[in-house]
């Protein structure tokens, strides 16, 4: 294979578009399932829950390490391309779409932290360059159903699920094709073993500052991405904005997926600017216009579309300097749990900020922003503790 690395993300990507596909055509299936507002969160909620699920329990059998990423990251790309696909059937119950997107979660949790681990086994020299690919594809993975939303905005909607599902099962076929890289290192030690893996995590300090600045981060993240087209459409309904559903799916996407370059110029400004020191500016970029959102939106809609950019291209920036950061300073055969243990929590943190936005956006207005301050904040002070603020080296 020539280029292992760069057919890895792509998969990545593929796989990753599960992650939003309902909600790309929530306008389009809200009259099936007569689905409220407060819906949205609970749809996307499901996936998170999933998600939680499955990182759990990798970590807790200690499989992410105990078995081939490749292997498991293709047979959860199936399990989520045959998840998702059944939403298409109109019949079923709304629970039952909640338990499908759970199931969609649950697969997620094998297709993108242990990609995080697969792609280290190719070249653990360049992790915070390749995470960057590797997490800048999820971006563009969780932006996608937005764009084929916008571009088939008078298509049927099941071609939108169809399409993820299928890119999903071409990611699975891919990575299993790839197979795993030559910097493999399997825990030989018997599953099951969370206790004493745990000890070992715990009494890392630079893991814990890299994975307290993590949850930070995901406070804001998920729920900033779940509320995009919402902060759009207050935008676009504010100043009489014509073709709103082409709108709103088309920013959204855009907004979303300049996370994308800012993950890859992430990952190369790291090699000179060091992991820590992006991540650090990142999370402030992103805590700063949090805070300046609500006091300068809805004055000129371009004013509201640049901050909404700027905001989408440093949300996800710190992210996968993160992981690279976590996957460096912890040992070599605990990186799968370590980076799954990271997600879990990280995901469950993001569940209550979804839960927050999405219920109270319709009585605060833009200020429900400010929900999301909390985390970036906390995250930046806890992690500049152990790693400096603006430091050039790595402590």
């Amino acid at each position: 294979m020539n280029n292992p690395i760069l057919l890895i993300v792509v998969a990545q990507m593929f796989g990753t578009s599960l992650w939003f596909s309902t909600n790309g055509v929530l306008k389009q299936i809200e009259q099936i399932w007569s689905l409220s507002a407060s819906d949205l969160g609970l749809l996307t909620n499901s996936v998170q829950f999933g998600f939680i699920i499955g990182t759990l329990l990798f970590s807790v059998t200690g499989f992410a390490d105990k078995f081939k990423p490749s292997r498991i990251v293709m047979l959860c790309c199936f399990l989520g391309a045959t998840s998702n696909i059944l939403i298409i059937f109109e019949e079923i119950s709304f629970t039952f779409v909640i338990f499908s997107r759970l199931v969609v979660g649950v697969a997620l949790a094998g297709i993108y932290p242990i990609g995080m681990k697969l792609i280290i086994t190719w070249d653990p020299q360049k992790a915070p360059n390749t995470l960057g690919l590797l997490v800048g594809m999820l971006v563009l993975g969780s932006s996608l159903p937005y764009l084929i939303r916008a571009l088939g905005v008078s298509f049927d909607w099941h071609y939108t699920i169809i399409l993820t599902s299928g890119l999903c099962s071409i990611a699975g076929a891919t990575i299993y094709l790839i197979g795993d890289g030559p910097h493999l290192v399997t825990n030989e030690k018997p599953a099951f073993r969370l206790l004493d893996q745990f000890k070992e995590l715990l009494k890392n300090r630079k893991y814990i500052a890299s994975a307290v600045g993590y949850f930070g981060h995901m406070w804001e993240l998920y729920a900033f991405w779940t509320c995009v087209p919402i902060l759009i459409a207050i935008s676009v309904s504010q100043h009489q904005i014509h073709n709103q559903e082409f709108t709103v799916s088309l920013l959204s996407f855009l907004i979303i997926g300049l996370g994308f370059i800012s993950c890859v110029l992430g990952g190369l400004l790291a090699k000179s600017l060091t992991s820590s020191r992006v991540a650090s500016l990142s999370l402030a970029a992103s805590l700063s216009i949090c805070l300046i959102y609500p006091l300068m939106g809805n004055i000129f809609f371009f004013l509201d579309l640049f901050l909404l950019m700027l905001w989408g291209f440093f949300v996800i920036s710190d992210s996968p300097q993160f992981s690279a950061i976590s996957a460096s300073v912890c040992p070599q055969h605990l990186v799968g749990t370590a980076l799954t243990t990271q997600n879990c929590i990280g995901f469950s943190i993001s569940m209550i900020t979804i839960f927050l936005t999405t219920s109270f956006y319709e009585t605060l207005g833009t200020h429900f922003v400010w929900i999301l301050l909390p985390g970036p904040v906390l995250g930046l002070f806890f992690f500049s503790r152990q790693f400096g603020f603006l430091k050039l080296k790595q402590s």
